[in-house]
């Protein structure tokens, strides 16, 4: 009796649609009993197996046999991500439940992060793949499995608004997936860099290739379109995927290896066909823990609230199409101690006085130079902890002057100039001749 429901069970197969299989190869030891109990779900026993193994003997299965086994079949196991960091203001939720972010937190199966403007997240999964989250973004986490039977990973996130960028490690099986959703596309990767971006005003949704290659197409199982390192595509919801070269990564205008002042400023050089450009701020070289990002439409940036460090920027540029471009880093020091100044006539000579933002301790510097800034200076007050200096009897004449900061802390010193100002003193004597 059991042999002959084994035949019947053997005649047919049930076709599976490409991508929704598992391959295995039948191994010395196998058993049906050990690979239905140890990897198949409950619904999926000895009987749904031996159909797949074509064998008409269910106690011996033939070994180096190739068999697809349908992924809604197999056992897995959930591996939680890790919130690696976040900057600024994020929420976690999940079946409409918040969550307290923490870095470290668990991120599992079914969560939604989302990020308010200037605000990042970096997950760590399981599989060391690094997901970063900018700001005004939201994603869903479909799916973390690893299956039991070949070990492979099969990861799905939803980006539901906004963009994400990935790094992904190496799938090791070839069984493993690694997914990118949108709500209109579908971006399949076994280890690159991309990001994936949907615009939930327009439904558009891109895909940018920084390293590697991906698979894109408009829905799960949908015909796709290969991409390359440094090729993009978009897609409305209406449409076929449209493909096209990125944009180089454009470089920085004489971009300060120190910056002290009140913003961090930088300057894209323009690219032709470029319509905005990017850059984020890290604290890291990998772009983990991402501080503060900015649009620009003429590639000029001024950013506020940069903490003190040895930080990184990013540059990008984007096209007509939306598609964001190849980038460029650069490593520089910030360091607040700026300086602002302003002069005032009185009754009792000219008033210079300064003001500006940094800690620890900090002396001033005031130069006096006349007709030219870069000459010889006929003041030169240093070392100066008053933020005022009245000059008394000044005699008629052109000047220059400028005040310096010297700001130590924790050991570091740090100097800052103002530019110089010009100040013209006229004769009274001569305008009454007059």
């Amino acid at each position: 009796m059991f042999l002959a429901v084994a035949l019947q069970a053997a005649a047919t197969v049930s076709p599976v649609p490409a991508g929704e299989s598992v391959a295995y190869i039948i191994r010395r030891g196998d058993t049906l009993d050990r690979l239905s109990r140890s990897f198949l779900v409950p619904e999926r026993r000895w009987r749904a197996l031996l159909k797949l193994a074509a064998t008409r003997d269910p106690r011996r299965l033939p070994i180096g046999r190739r068999i697809l086994i349908p992924r809604s079949w197999l056992r897995f196991k959930v591996e939680p991500a890790r919130l690696a960091s976040y900057r600024g203001t994020i929420s976690l939720s999940i079946g409409g439940r918040a969550i307290s972010p923490s870095p470290g937190a668990s991120i599992g199966e079914g969560m939604e992060l989302a990020t308010a403007g200037n605000s990042f997240a970096t997950l760590m999964l399981a599989d060391r793949s690094q997901v970063v989250i900018p700001s005004q973004s939201r994603v869903r986490i479909r799916e973390l499995h690893r299956i039991l039977l070949t070990g492979a990973i099969d990861y799905r996130i939803d980006v539901e608004k906004g963009r994400l960028e990935t790094k992904v490690t190496p799938l090791d099986q070839p069984s493993g997936r690694y997914r990118i959703h949108t709500p209109i596309s579908m971006t399949a990767v076994r280890g690159t860099e991309f990001r994936v971006a949907f615009e939930e005003t327009n439904r558009t949704a891109a895909t940018e290739v920084l390293a590697g290659i991906v698979a894109f197409s408009a829905a799960e199982l949908a015909a796709s379109t290969e991409l390359e390192r440094g090729i993009g595509a978009t897609l409305d919801a209406a449409g076929e995927p449209r493909v096209e070269k990125l944009l180089g990564a454009p470089e920085l205008d004489d971009p300060a290896t120190l910056q002290t002042r009140d913003t961090v400023e930088f300057r894209a050089r323009k690219l032709a066909s470029a319509v905005r450009y990017r850059v984020v701020i890290a604290s890291d070289a990998g772009f983990v823990d991402n501080i503060a990002e900015q649009f620009s439409d003429d590639g000029a940036f001024a950013l506020n609230d940069i903490p003190n460090g040895n930080l990184f920027v990013r540059v990008s540029a984007i096209a007509r199409s939306g598609l964001e471009g190849l980038a460029q880093s650069y490593s520089f020091t910030r360091r607040l101690a700026s300086i602002h100044a302003t002069v005032e006539a009185g009754e009792d000579g000219y008033r210079f006085r300064w003001s500006g933002a940094g800690s620890g301790v900090r002396r001033y510097r005031f130069q006096l130079m006349r007709k030219r800034p870069d000459g010889m200076p006929v003041v030169d007050e240093v070392a100066l902890e008053r933020d005022v200096l009245t000059l008394r009897q000044l005699p008629a004449d052109v000047y220059y002057w400028r005040v310096g900061l010297v700001q130590v802390e924790d050991g570091e010193v740090t100097e800052s100039w103002t530019d110089p100002e010009k100040l013209t003193i006229t004769d009274p004597s001569r305008s009454r001749r007059r």
